[in-house]
């Protein structure tokens, strides 16, 4: 079996490191380590270089409705640490939308996406472990959907335009698009220092039209919408946990002790290489549930199993390369740091390993 990727995805990988790579310099991430993470120009370049088209369809202005290539971005910006988050905006708002809304919702909002405007979701709730059944309520009168509740952990919510919520009603699970301006937001204290907010809603009155699918296919939506996120996360930690191998490979090959490269030792250089085994099997299960993505809206044990490789490799890695690196990894001078923060972010949001193996054998035992 060829798991190689075609030329233009390998094209878009080397084009994103290009770009990256010029501005996350360790020099630069430092502005943004006490300050909100979000680089704005950086955005702007990668849009005038269409890479927020990616995963789009070409009728809507993308470069094409292919998932894989759209987790190569995600890859990408979780290797060099750029300070964006774009999960919930190219994720869950541009994908969802272009799956379950009419056309011309779509031309607008992805449009608008694809040109560097900012949306995102409120999906995840304080003391609800069941996304799928939201505790925020909404309730449709005539033309209009009135909806209370509280959501956090919502991305880049204080610069989004619209914010797309999920809501419990008369009518089913409802996915609506909210105007920031309606919302209390308060800014969240998060593990690496991510632009997250807590969002309320206060008897909100939006029109109906707010409703982004069809009558009916709002559990669908939503669904799709968290299986989407969990993998393009787990693209996310795939990049963190490739830098920190590559940083343990580094410093294992050049550190010298007892008068030999410590690389040369054997505990040493097998920890190394069950952090590159876990790396790989991680790149294998992201590859395989994004492919599945594009074909199937409903393929929640293969995010499963990507979310669960994401958390024990976010894990693991992370505390090798502490331990590799020694007293240096967690010197705020050397890089190592700041990575071991993204890597425990991308292992608890959305769950950490041992919920998702929970709902996993919970699936497998039920034949689902």
């Amino acid at each position: 079996m060829d798991f190689s990727e075609l030329s233009h995805q390998t094209e878009i990988r080397d084009s994103l490191d290009k770009i990256l790579s010029e501005h996350c310099s360790q020099e630069r991430l430092k502005e943004y380590d006490a300050n909100y993470k979000h680089d704005e120009s950086l955005l702007s370049l990668l849009s005038a270089n269409g890479f927020l088209g990616l995963g789009i369809n070409e009728k809507y202005g993308g470069s094409g409705e292919d998932l894989y290539d759209l987790g190569i971005l995600f890859e990408r910006l979780g290797y060099h640490a750029a300070p964006l988050s774009l999960s919930g905006c190219l994720a869950d708002v541009a994908q969802t939308i272009q799956k379950f809304s009419k056309e011309k919702s779509c031309n607008k909002i992805l449009g608008s996406i694809i040109a560097g405007e900012i949306y995102t979701s409120a999906i995840l709730e304080p003391l609800n472990q069941d996304p799928e059944n939201p505790i925020t309520t909404a309730k449709v009168e005539n033309n209009q959907v009135i909806i209370t509740g509280t959501k956090y952990l919502s991305e880049i919510a204080s610069i989004s335009k619209n914010i797309l919520i999920s809501a419990s009603s008369n009518e089913g699970v409802l996915l609506v698009l909210v105007d920031t301006d309606q919302v209390k937001l308060t800014e969240l204290t998060s593990t690496a220092n991510s632009p997250l907010f807590k969002v309320e809603l206060d008897s909100v009155i939006v029109d109906r039209e707010s409703i982004i699918h069809e009558k009916g296919r709002g559990l669908e939506a939503l669904k799709y919408l968290i299986q989407l996120n969990m993998v393009m996360r787990s693209y996310i930690a795939l990049g963190v946990t490739e830098k920190m191998t590559s940083l343990i490979a580094g410093y294992t090959s050049e550190r010298e002790q007892f008068g030999r490269v410590i690389g040369t030792f054997q505990a040493v250089s097998h920890r190394a290489a069950d952090c590159f085994i876990e790396l790989e099997c991680l790149r294998l299960v992201n590859q395989q549930a994004s492919i599945n993505l594009n074909t199937n809206l409903d393929c929640e044990n293969d995010a499963l199993v990507s979310k669960i490789w994401a958390g024990n490799a976010c894990h693991k890695i992370s505390y090798s390369a502490q331990h590799l690196h020694g007293g240096i990894g967690v010197d705020k001078d050397y890089v190592l740091w700041r990575y071991c923060l993204l890597a425990k972010e991308c292992e608890l949001i959305n769950g950490s390993a041992s919920q998702n193996i929970d709902r996993l054998g919970i699936n497998l035992t039920t034949n689902q």
